[in-house]
């Protein structure tokens, strides 16, 4: 690598770490002021000081700003490559490189490898550190650990069960006075609900001669005796008395993730859980399709961030000779296709999860599209 490209490397970081540092302090200041109260109402009621509330927000947004790099941070790769080229062409920093015989996009491969490199960190962040965070992201303004957050309802089609309960402690992994509204006839005789003081989920384990264990609900402290429950063979077989004499353990594939978040919000799973949740055989079709669509997201973000770079080029260096407001007319050109194949890919992503187009063709028709249309800006560009 060259000094030159180690510089346009270093400056292209450099508008990225800008625009995300104002973005994120612009969504900060505005969604605090605009919750301010609830920060406000959870200091009083703790009897905190001035010095706690500034906590409780730098706390919040922390967090929160990870998933804002996750939101934001495509479009500002793209975005801060047109900048680094428009900076570029403003202070005729280019035109020494090509008179030297460097092709185009010779001179902006680091900006592909700076690309390439920023996805690799949003890649990162998706897998790895939300899903870590995902209980934290959860929270609403001014709420702690210590607080219950709503459940998300659920029902088992295997079962033909129907989980909800008072709340969620994300923290602990536990669910608050769960109910397990059953319906006959394959685990009961009769319509039954089962309630009980906590529960906790138990994933799928497997012992040390291999047996495997199947995942499901451990209740602690059941309203009922497990011999009033009026159960069938088969309900038996999977809703097990605990040797206490008061908890019960029910199988069912339904998680504490799916209890404790929207289930709609993939961004805050990790793709080994969504694999499982799609070769769910009792999953709804609506839930494949949405999984698997944003499986396909995952792997045409960085390819499709990669065309919107070769869309930016040929764009903004032209092979015609530009006077200021023409640089200024490529720049808004160049915004306005880049929205226009932001705005594909959105309705694509809306096609496939209806169903109305199959989702492996709506995650890559963007890309097909926007590949084309870079192959034959090419021609325009300036060498």
């Amino acid at each position: 690598m060259t000094t030159y490209d180690r510089y346009l490397l270093f400056r292209y970081f450099h508008i990225i770490a800008v625009f995300l540092i104002a973005s994120i302090g612009l969504f900060a200041v505005i969604d605090g002021f605009t919750n301010l109260d609830s920060f406000q109402e959870s200091v009083e009621q703790a009897n905190g000081t001035s010095l706690m509330l500034l906590n409780l927000m730098a706390h919040h947004y922390f967090y929160h700003s990870l998933m804002v790099i996750d939101l934001a941070g495509p479009s500002i790769v793209v975005i801060s490559a047109v900048s680094t080229l428009a900076l570029l062409l403003k202070s005729g920093e280019i035109h020494p490189v090509l008179a030297a015989g460097i092709p185009t996009y010779r001179l902006t491969l680091p900006l592909a490898v700076g690309v390439l490199a920023i996805s690799g960190a949003l890649l990162a962040n998706q897998e790895l550190v939300l899903p870590a965070i995902a209980p934290k992201l959860q929270r609403k303004h001014g709420q702690s650990a210590e607080d219950a957050q709503n459940v998300d309802p659920q029902f088992d089609l295997r079962w033909q069960m129907f989980l909800t309960g008072e709340g969620v402690y994300p923290e602990e992994k536990r669910l608050h006075k769960p109910q397990f509204r059953i319906q006959p006839p394959l685990l009961t005789t009769d319509y039954f609900t089962l309630e009980a003081e906590d529960a906790v989920y138990l994933p799928p384990q497997s012992d040390e001669d291999g047996t495997q264990r199947p995942g499901g609900w451990l209740l602690k402290q059941t309203s009922v005796p497990f011999q009033e429950f009026p159960l069938t063979e088969l309900g038996r077989q999977n809703i097990v008395p605990q040797t206490n004499g008061t908890d019960v353990f029910i199988n069912t594939h339904l998680s504490f993730s799916q209890m404790s978040r929207k289930t709609s919000n993939y961004r805050l799973m990790g793709t080994p859980q969504l694999l499982r949740f799609l070769h769910e055989p009792y999953g709804s079709d609506i839930s494949r399709r949405g999984i698997l669509m944003h499986l396909h997201s995952r792997i045409t973000q960085p390819l499709l961030t990669l065309v919107g770079l070769y869309i930016v080029i040929p764009l903004i260096v032209r092979k015609d000779r530009m006077s200021t407001m023409q640089q200024v007319t490529n720049i808004a050109t160049c915004v306005i296709v880049l929205a226009m194949i932001y705005g594909i890919s959105i309705g694509s992503s809306f096609l496939g999860q209806s169903g109305i187009v199959p989702a492996e063709q709506a995650a890559w028709a963007p890309i097909i599209l926007g590949g084309s249309l870079a192959g034959w800006l090419t021609g325009s560009v300036r060498t």
